[in-house]
């Protein structure tokens, strides 16, 4: 069955947007992102949501294309660096990703604000070789 490229526009989209809403927090200096607490929590609640819509699209075009029946979302990193959709070089930054999502869910209270600043200020790009993948081949 083919990939529902609406479903891939859709995800792709949301994640640029809440990628250019977490730009606005490159220009804080982390005095300044930790004045207010809800900058962190709206911070970390983006990066999750762009995880977890890159996990989204993964799970799909995997189901699509039959590559394989994913048990966890580290087995989606595992299946779509073996295919291609991630870059192999790339797939331990991807599982961290998913490790950095699956902690805001669960150990929530286990997150640093530090941490969040840092992934904001140095991270960001990380998403971009993924999504240039999925246009590349799908689009």
């Amino acid at each position: 069955m083919a990939v529902d490229k609406d479903k891939l526009r859709q995800k792709l989209q949301f994640m640029r947007e809440n990628i250019a809403h977490l730009r606005y927090f490159q220009e804080m200096t982390l005095e300044d992102f930790s004045r207010e607490v809800i900058n962190e929590y709206a911070a970390t609640r983006m990066l999750q949501i762009i995880i977890e819509a890159m996990l989204d699209i993964c799970a799909h075009i995997i189901a699509r294309e039959g590559w394989g029946l994913p048990k966890s979302y580290g087995d989606l990193i595992t299946l779509a660096s073996q295919h291609d959709l991630i870059p192999r070089e790339m797939k331990e930054t991807y599982q961290s990703m998913v490790r950095f999502r699956n902690r805001v869910v669960h150990l929530y209270d286990n997150v640093d604000k530090q941490e969040i600043y840092d992934i904001i200020q140095n991270h960001l790009d990380n998403f971009q070789p993924f999504m240039q993948r999925v246009i590349k081949r799908y689009f």
